[in-house]
């Protein structure tokens, strides 16, 4: 009686196994017959959608079987603003792209004076459209030539450029532009009074540590004595702050 019952066991489980390749078998038929009818773009924000039918290069028409979702989202990231692109192939024959875009930290300020593009806080570059606008700081000195898809190299501002967007809504407030310069990085601070921008160096490191410092030196001394000028400030030296005041 057991071998009849652990016989019709095998013989079930050879059938559902059976039966799986079938299905399977006519999913991948219907699939390869399936083609593409439409497709759906999300998340655009600053690329535009003939932009991204330009790098996909994939018409209605085509089987969906055919095509590599991952060649696509590849294809797709190479557009200077988008960060992250997912691509899926649904039954009804629609190709279903999703994208998140890439968010300005800074506004990079060229030699000829005038703002060439964006960077986020990895390091890539985002060129300016006519609807972009970001309340961001200004950054200078940068020497790398403009890439679409590589980051830039200087190791000292992808530093700088991922902590701004963590910076405290008091650090930020204070920051009007940044610079990278032979010291590391040196900041402007928003107009004090009469007095104007106060450069501030922050060397080339710790640089969340340094803003902290820089929060409590504003507390403590710039907002409480505001008849002092201060012609610069530097904090790269730990846990103190060397300045230079303007003589009156």
């Amino acid at each position: 009686m057991a071998n009849r019952k652990s016989w019709l066991g095998r013989v079930f489980l050879v059938l559902l196994l059976v039966v799986a390749a079938g299905g399977g078998y006519a999913s991948w038929k219907w699939m390869a017959r399936v083609t593409l009818t439409e497709i759906q773009i999300k998340g655009l924000v600053h690329a535009q959608e003939s932009e991204i039918m330009n790098l996909i290069k994939v018409d209605t028409g085509a089987v969906m079987f055919d095509i590599n979702a991952l060649i696509l989202e590849d294809r797709i990231r190479r557009h200077p603003w988008i960060m992250q692109a997912s691509v899926a192939r649904l039954p009804t024959g629609m190709l279903d792209i999703q994208v998140i875009e890439r968010h300005p930290v800074a506004q990079v300020l060229a030699s000829s004076g005038r703002i060439e593009y964006f960077v986020d806080r990895n390091g890539f570059r985002m060129p300016l459209t006519k609807e972009s606008f970001y309340p961001v700081p200004i950054l200078s000195g940068l020497r790398d030539p403009y890439h679409p898809v590589i980051p830039i190299k200087d190791e000292v501002l992808k530093d700088i450029l991922f902590v701004l967007p963590r910076l405290s809504s008091q650090s930020d407030a204070l920051l009007s532009e940044v610079r990278r310069t032979s010291k590391g990085i040196e900041i402007l601070t928003t107009p004090v009074g009469e007095g104007g921008s106060i450069p501030v160096v922050l060397g080339k490191r710790d640089f969340e540590y340094r803003f902290r410092l820089l929060e409590s030196f504003w507390e403590q001394e710039v907002l409480l004595h505001q008849n002092v000028t201060y012609a610069s400030v530097d904090l790269r030296f730990n846990s103190q702050v060397v300045t230079r005041e303007v003589m009156q």
